[in-house]
């Protein structure tokens, strides 16, 4: 009996173990779902999408293995048919470690949710955001893997009856304590990481009223009010917006992974004049239900009362009265209101001219916590980042006077 190489075993029980161990994740995935656990559905998949990552290179890695060295010969005495649906299988095995990752990760690209490797390094998106395209993943790799579940169960059969009926030598030829242990380890360790899950998100849910951390955002510092007698004092214009050539948008991290979103529904007026510093005036005016990060289900947890609260506090408002020079243009220091907390907000731009036109452009950081984003469990910052990064960009003409 010629059995296969070391490496060869080694790489096919290591992937058979890893793809016992998706198909735990993902029913332990369904459940959390079922439970409105949302946070360790979020971890579990994170580990999914890591460990389909871990099975793209493995496959490579076998594919590369298998065709430079031959494989084994079947026994002899095994019937030519067998022998075309043992090719066929291997062959229908291996376009399956491949479709699966791959659809995975398209379905997450077109969902706008990255993906990374156990939170090492973040992986490009495939595909550009899109509902279509995640539909057809979704559906894709759902299939795909109830079609691999079937190969694998014929596989297994066919295996185990070659050596428990025919007693030939076709599963001694892949047979090594090695592999056994390399798949129960699998199983083991999936169990461990859904284990590790449960027990860092034991916070309860609700409000949390513990007070907020300290930030970049000086918040300890006192927070300059906008006053209405000051902006009516202004003796600047406000500007024209050009709401469809200007956005507000925002990039947090979520298990590891950065998302983009932005905001759909919001009004500023801009008083603004290099020369005359003294009586400009931000005023803005933001929706938090209106945040579009291109998953549904993110955006609308976003709205509920654990984060923005929308129903309660139904816009979230920033003013800023005094401005000074600085090195990449001008700063800020105004008052960001959400959820009824005042905080200070520093905040960087700049302001050009295109084709006509004013465009201020800028950013700021904002800590979550200390205007209560994310309570209860969502406080974790291992599965939500602390930091969210805040990118305005406002195209405008001087309103004529």
């Amino acid at each position: 009996m010629q059995p296969y190489s070391n490496t060869a075993k080694t790489l096919h029980w290591l992937v058979a173990g890893l793809i016992v161990s998706q198909y735990i994740l993902a029913k332990l995935s369904e459940i959390a779902k079922d439970n409105d656990e949302i946070l360790n559905q979020l971890a579990i998949l994170a580990n999914h999408k890591s460990i389909g990552i871990t099975i793209l290179l493995l496959a490579i890695v076998r594919l590369v293995h298998r065709l430079r060295h031959t494989p084994p010969p079947l026994p002899q005495t095994m019937p030519r048919w067998q022998q075309l649906a043992s090719n066929a299988s291997h062959a229908l095995l291996y376009g399956f470690l491949f479709a699966l990752p791959i659809t995975g990760w398209l379905m997450s690209s077109a969902k706008a949710y990255s993906v990374s490797w156990f939170n090492l390094f973040p992986l490009p998106d495939l595909i550009a955001p899109s509902e279509t395209w995640y539909s057809l993943m979704h559906d894709a790799h759902h299939w795909l893997g109830e079609a691999l579940l079937i190969l694998a169960v014929i596989h297994v059969a066919a295996a185990l009856k070659h050596h428990f009926f025919d007693r030939d030598t076709v599963l001694k030829r892949m047979s090594s304590k090695l592999g056994w242990w390399i798949l129960a380890g699998s199983i083991l360790l999936c169990v461990v990481v859904f284990g590790r899950v449960l027990s860092t998100n034991t916070a309860p849910n609700g409000p949390d009223t513990s007070a907020p951390s300290s930030s970049t955002n000086s918040i300890n510092q006192p927070a300059p009010q906008a006053t209405e007698t000051e902006n009516t004092q202004s003796t600047l214009a406000a500007w024209l917006i050009d709401y469809p050539k200007s956005y507000i948008r925002f990039t947090g991290d979520q298990a590891g992974a950065a998302f983009t979103g932005e905001w759909q529904q919001w009004q500023a007026t801009i008083r603004f004049d290099k020369d005359t510093l003294a009586q400009s005036r931000f005023e803005v005016e933001i929706d938090p239900a209106s945040a579009d990060s291109g998953d549904q289900e993110r955006d609308q947890t976003i709205a509920t009362a654990d984060f923005f609260d929308a129903t309660n506090h139904p816009k979230a408002t920033f003013q800023a009265t005094e401005f000074n020079t600085a090195a990449s243009g001008y700063r800020t220091l105004g008052t960001l209101t959400m959820k009824g907390i005042n905080k200070p907000l520093d905040f960087v731009f700049n302001v050009t001219q295109e084709q006509g036109t004013q465009v201020l452009t800028g950013s700021a950081k904002i800590d979550r916590l200390a205007w209560n984003i994310g309570t209860g469990d969502w406080r974790d910052t291992s599965w939500v980042g602390q930091d969210v990064n805040v990118e305005v960009r406002v195209q405008t003409q001087v309103e004529s006077n």
